[in-house]
C-alpha cells in the first residue's frame, strides 16, 4: 500500500507540474511592432528553431519559462534568451495588445478608469448655496454648492441628496439641477440639513428679441423670456440687474458685436437657462472686432444645442457657448453647468476667468490663439458624472496656439484629459497650484507640430489618479517642458514622453525637485511609437523621487518608505 501511495502522488505530481494552459501561439508567430486586438497565450519553448533559456517582458522575468500569457491590454518588451548561443544581445520582440473598446485612443495603455475618491467628513465647515433668488413655476433651476464657501477651498468628497436626486460633491463643490416648484426644499450633506428657500414669480416675462436700436439696462429682479433671436450692435450696451432670471428659447442665439454685461451680486445671481427642460438654446456669438461679455455672479445653463454648418466647432464639433472672435470675456464668479455643447471657442480673444466652476458638458471648449488669464476655476466632469468611458474629445479644456496664465485651478473626470494643449501651434502656457485629478486619458496632454515655438512651465502641481499624470506627445523641437516642485501620485503611468500617435517627437521636458510615487503601471515612461523605442535624450530629470527604479534613468531617487 505504501508503493501504491507513492506511485499515485508521483502521477499527481507529474499532472499538475505540466503546464495545462494551451498556447495560441508560439514565439516564432509573434511579429515585431505589431498591434493585436486580443489577449494571447504564447509557447516560449523554442524560437528561430533554437530552445529558448529564458523570456523577459518589460524587463521583468516571465511566472512560467515556457508559457506566456499576454492578456492585460498595453505595451509589450519581449526579450528572448536562447540556450546554448552566442548571442550577445537578446532577440527582442514589440507588440501592443490593444483594448477592445478603447482601442487607438489608449494604444500601449492598459485601460485606465478613475478610481472613485474616497468621502470625507463635512463636519462644521461653512457650505455656501448659490442659486437664483426668485424663479417661474415649471422651470428647473440650478443649485450650486460650495464647501467652505468659495472654489478649491475645500478638498473633500461627499454625498449629498435633495429630494429625489443624489449627487456628488467633489472637490467642495458640486451642482444640481432641482425643481422650481418648490419654494422650500431640503439639501443633505453628510448628516447636515440646508434649507433652500426659493421665491416665486408669478408675473410673466419681458419679452426681448430682435436688434436692440439704443443701449439698455434691464432692472434688477426683472423675469426674461428670449423667444427668438437677440442682436446686439456694435457700440450698443446691454446690462441686466442681480437677481434676474432669463429663460431662452431652443435653439436661440444671442449675438453680440456690442457690450453684454451680467451684473449679479453674491446674494442675487443672474440665471440664464432654456426655456425648456427637455431641450437647450444656442450660445452668445460675437464677431464684430470689440465685442465684450462681462458677468460677475451669474450662472449659465443648458445652450450648445446647434452641431452643423457655422456652429460646428473645433474637436467638439459643437456650438459653444462662448464664442467670440476678436472679443473680449471676462467671467468672475460664474457657475457654467449642464450644457450639450462646449463651453468656450475664442478666436484671437482675450479671455479672464476668475472663480468659475464649469460642470458637466461635452468639453470645457477650445481657446484658439487666444491669451487666457485663469484663476482659483474648476473644471469637471465632461460630459458627465458616471465611470462610463467615452471617445469624444471630452476634454477639461483645449488650448490651442493659446498663451495662458492658470493658476490654483482644478481640472477633473474628464473622460479625455484634464487640459490638452496640442494641435500643431505654439504659445507660453504658465501653470502654478493646480490639481489635475481623475481624468480618463492625461491629466495634462502637451504637444505641438512643424517648428512651432512653445513653452510650457508648470509648478507646485499634483497630478494624481489619471492613466496618464502628465504626457509630452508629439511635439516640435522647439518645443519645452519645464516641470518644478510637481507631484504625481497613483497615476496609471506618472511622467510620460511619447504617446499614442505616430507623430514625431522632438520636444524636450525637464522634470525637478519633483515626485512620481505609487504609479500602478510606470512611475516614468518614455516609449515612442513613432519608432517603437524608448527615448532617453528628450527627458532629463533633477532631484525627481520614484517608487520603482528605472535602468535608463539612474539619476532617479528611489523612495524609501
Amino acid at each position: 500500500m505504501r508503493y501504491i501511495g507513492i506511485v499515485l502522488f508521483t502521477l499527481f505530481a507529474l499532472l499538475f507540474s505540466c503546464n495545462t494552459i494551451p498556447s495560441d501561439l508560439t514565439l516564432d508567430d509573434l511579429v515585431d511592432k505589431e498591434d493585436y486586438t486580443s489577449g494571447m497565450v504564447v509557447d516560449c519553448s523554442s524560437y528561430m528553431g533554437k530552445m529558448v533559456e529564458r523570456v523577459l517582458v518589460n524587463g521583468s522575468e516571465t511566472d512560467d519559462r515556457k508559457i506566456l500569457e499576454l492578456h492585460t491590454a498595453g505595451y509589450y518588451r519581449i526579450e528572448i534568451y536562447l540556450k546554448r548561443s552566442d548571442q550577445n544581445s537578446p532577440e527582442v520582440i514589440r507588440l501592443v495588445i490593444l483594448d477592445p473598446e478603447r482601442g487607438n485612443p489608449e494604444w500601449g495603455l492598459p485601460p485606465w478608469t478613475p478610481l472613485v475618491p474616497e468621502n470625507g467628513e463635512l463636519g462644521d465647515q461653512p457650505v455656501k448655496l448659490v442659486h437664483p433668488p426668485s424663479v417661474p413655476a415649471n422651470i428647473a433651476i440650478p443649485l450650486i454648492v460650495l464647501v467652505g464657501e468659495e472654489l478649491t477651498v475645500s478638498d473633500d468628497n461627499l454625498d449629498a441628496e435633495i429630494g429625489s436626486s443624489q449627487f456628488r460633491i467633489k472637490r467642495g463643490v458640486g451642482s444640481v439641477q432641482i425643481p422650481g416648484d418648490d419654494s422650500e426644499i431640503a439639501l443633505k450633506i453628510d448628516h447636515r440639513n440646508f434649507l433652500v428657500n426659493i421665491n416665486s414669480i408669478d408675473n410673466p416675462p419681458l419679452l426681448l428679441s430682435g436688434e436692440l436700436e439704443a443701449d439698455r439696462h434691464i432692472p434688477a429682479g426683472s423675469y426674461i423670456n428670449i423667444p427668438g433671436e437677440l442682436t446686439i450692435p456694435e457700440g450698443i450696451t446691454l446690462s441686466i440687474g442681480g437677481g434676474t432670471f432669463i429663460t431662452i428659447d431652443p435653439e436661440v442665439n444671442i449675438r453680440n458685436n456690442g457690450l453684454l454685461f451680467f451684473a449679479g451680486s453674491a446674494n442675487t445671481p443672474v440665471t440664464i437657462t432654456c426655456s425648456d427642460d427637455e431641450a437647450y438654446w444656442g450660445g452668445f456669438i460675437g464677431t464684430s472686432a470689440g465685442n465684450r461679455l462681462e458677468a460677475t455672479y451669474t450662472i449659465f445653463c443648458r445652450s450648445g444645442h446647434h452641431t452643423e454648418g457655422d456652429y460646428n466647432y473645433g474637436h467638439a464639433h459643437r456650438q459653444a457657448l462662448f464664442y467670440s472672435e476678436n472679443g473680449e470675456l471676462a467671467l468672475d464668479h460664474c457657475y457654467i453647468t449642464d450644457h450639450v455643447g462646449q463651453i468656450f471657442y475664442p478666436v484671437s480673444s482675450a479671455l479672464e476667468l476668475t472663480d468659475c466652476l464649469i460642470q458637466r458638458a461635452k468639453t470645457g471648449g477650445q481657446m484658439n490663439q487666444s491669451e487666457l488669464l485663469m484663476d482659483r476655476c474648476v473644471f469637471t466632469d465632461f460630459p458627465d458624472d458616471s465611470d462610463d468611458y467615452r471617445d469624444e474629445d471630452n476634454d477639461g479644456l483645449y488650448l490651442d496656439e493659446t498663451n495662458a496664465v492658470i493658476s490654483n485651478s482644478v481640472f477633473m473626470f474628464a473622460k479625455d484629459d484634464g487640459l490638452d494643449s496640442g494641435a500643431s501651434g505654439g504659445g507660453e502656457v504658465i501653470i502654478t497650484n493646480s490639481r489635475f485629478e481623475s481624468n480618463f486619458h492625461e491629466g495634462a496632454a502637451l504637444s505641438s507640430g512643424h517648428s512651432a515655438v512653445k513653452l510650457h512651465r508648470i509648478t507646485n502641481s499634483l497630478f494624481i489618479n489619471c492613466g496618464q499624470g502628465l504626457e509630452l506627445g508629439y511635439s516640435s523641437p522647439n518645443h519645452h517642458v519645464e516641470i518644478e516642485s510637481c507631484s504625481f501620485i497613483r497615476n496609471g503611468i506618472g511622467i510620460r514622453y511619447g504617446d499614442c500617435y505616430d507623430f514625431p517627437h522632438h520636444g524636450s521636458i525637464h522634470v525637478a525637485n519633483s515626485e512620481s510615487l505609487e504609479n500602478s503601471v510606470y512611475d516614468v515612461w518614455n516609449m515612442n511609437r513613432e519608432h517603437w523605442a524608448a527615448d532617453t535624450f528628450q527627458m532629463t530629470f533633477d532631484q525627481v523621487v520614484v517608487t520603482t527604479p528605472n535602468s535608463m534613468y539612474p539619476e532617479l531617487i528611489i523612495d524609501e518608505k
